[in-house]
């Protein structure tokens, strides 16, 4: 069982827990480095004997990590990052497969978080599921002039791993024919790409999304990005495979670091991985057959506005620049109508969330609903997955769960770990139990969301329940508006 054959080479792996096996680092493309720097990925060389895969392959360059976990020391981050990872409930043979796609702004993350080692869904669930790290931040989404494709080789890494667990999952036990795409955050949205993309095509048997939506780069953010990453690294784009790849990740960061380096890293429509935006693809029917289950959290913005407290500050002008000044004051009439309760701030908040998440999913749910079954859901509960008592941050994070109630991302270790998450434990497993029974048939347990009626289930603490059209009020005050979603931060 600890040995599987890849189309590249045998690999071997451990047992985790009792009855779960585990593959790890596992390259599914080559090394992008040198040449094949900011260029897409390439197939991985194959290799002779049996590679050993019971250890995580290096993470993507990035930031450095602000919150430390106790136990063994994660990988070090590197720009020889395209590795995954696998893990399988013993004796498996053609169970679903669970194909995760991390969160982080496209500049932070690495396929375990919030996944862990994926074990939780191998027992509850029979499911084969895979994560993986991609390239992030410059490296990942840099557009370089005169070069095609360019600007998205973080999302055609996501769509290689994509194509390889397709080839290869069957050696593991799971069944290619059923595969399910979920990503938050980033990953989220990335999940709209994917859908979209035509190199896609036939991998995808069902996509679920956490806080997603879309968020592509237009041709002018593009070029500013690149002037602006330019002056800072301080030499030209014909030198950039060249320099050291520490220099560009400090380049990135003198341009702005977390939390407000959000939403400065995404995907451009490239030409290949995506032809137009990719909504317009979806409305078209580029998914069409793929169920889809998408949820937000009730309070998503709440989270920035706590990792930076001038975050609601922000959406006076933000709105203004996608609108004028009119427009914008328009919105936020609207939401205080709407939240009445809310002082200044948490309405700048709860606008931002409908600017950011909201709007945006409920605009990914009406198009899909034409062409596929569409689930859609709200999280009103606790932030899950905190750091536990035996952590050094765990004091701050317990002063913090409060506060990020239904915040962005407070649903991820829920749906993962179920009840082993923390929060509120009936609540936990619910949403675990209902993303494994999306993977597994296609239905997490609740009625279809059509432009109908677009019913929603409400997952709350004091009882779970099938919501008609909870975002009415936003729906209703964004109708008719259409903007370039950008950044919150000048930059």
């Amino acid at each position: 069982m600890t040995i599987a054959q890849t189309a590249y080479g045998k690999v071997r792996g451990t047992e985790i827990a009792d009855g779960v096996y585990a593959w790890r680092g596992i390259p599914y493309a080559r090394s992008p480095v040198g040449d094949l720097r900011l260029r897409p990925p390439e197939p991985p060389v194959p290799w002779p004997g049996t590679r050993d895969a019971t250890g995580y392959g290096f993470r993507s360059l990035q930031p450095p990590e602000q919150f430390a976990e106790p136990g063994a020391a994660p990988p070090p981050f590197d720009e020889d990052c395209l590795y995954l990872n696998v893990t399988a409930p013993a004796g498996a043979a053609d169970r679903p497969v669970l194909f995760w796609v991390h969160g982080g702004g496209y500049e932070t993350g690495t396929g375990t978080e919030m996944a862990a080692d994926g074990a939780a869904f191998a027992r509850s669930h029979g499911l084969v599921v895979v994560t993986f790290n991609y390239r992030l931040g410059a490296l990942g989404f840099l557009d370089l002039d005169g070069e095609a494709p360019s600007g998205a080789v973080g999302l055609h890494d996501q769509i290689a791993a994509l194509r390889w667990t397709f080839q290869n999952v069957a050696a593991f036990g799971g069944d290619p024919a059923a595969i399910t795409v979920y990503g938050l955050s980033a990953g989220g949205k990335t999940v709209t790409n994917l859908l979209a993309s035509p190199l896609t095509r036939g991998l995808i048997r069902r996509a679920a999304s956490s806080s997603g939506g879309d968020h592509v780069k237009s041709p002018d953010q593009a070029r500013d990005l690149t002037v602006r990453f330019f002056r800072e690294l301080g030499t030209s784009p014909v030198n950039v495979r060249a320099v050291p790849a520490a220099d560009i990740l400090n380049a990135q960061m003198a341009l702005a670091t977390p939390p407000r380096s959000s939403w400065i890293w995404r995907p451009s429509v490239d030409g290949v991985a995506l032809t137009g935006h990719p909504l317009t693809a979806i409305e078209a029917g580029s998914a069409a057959g793929i169920p889809l289950l998408a949820q937000t959290c009730a309070r998503e913005c709440v989270l920035y506005q706590l990792m930076a407290p001038d975050a609601a500050k922000q959406a006076d002008r933000v709105l203004a620049g996608y609108f004028g000044d009119q427009a914008a004051g328009a919105l936020l009439a609207a939401a205080a109508a709407a939240h009445p309760d809310l002082d200044a701030t948490a309405l700048r908040v709860a606008v931002m969330s409908d600017e950011r998440y909201n709007v945006r999913v409920g605009r990914l749910t009406d198009a899909q609903s034409r062409h596929a079954p569409v689930f859609r859901s709200r999280y009103d509960g606790p932030y899950t997955g905190l750091p536990g008592p035996d952590s050094p941050d765990y004091e701050m994070f317990a002063a913090f769960a409060p506060l990020s109630y239904a915040a962005h991302g407070a649903d991820g270790g829920a749906i993962w770990l179920g009840g082993d998450a923390g929060g509120d434990e009936a609540l936990s497993n619910q949403l675990h139990a209902a993303w494994g029974a999306f993977a597994v048939t296609g239905d997490p347990g609740w009625a279809r969301y059509t432009t109908d009626d677009r019913k929603t289930m409400v997952f709350d603490p004091a009882g779970c329940r099938v919501s008609a059209d909870p975002f009415a009020s936003a729906r209703a005050a964004w109708a008719g508006l259409d903007w370039q979603p950008g950044t919150w931060w000048a930059y």
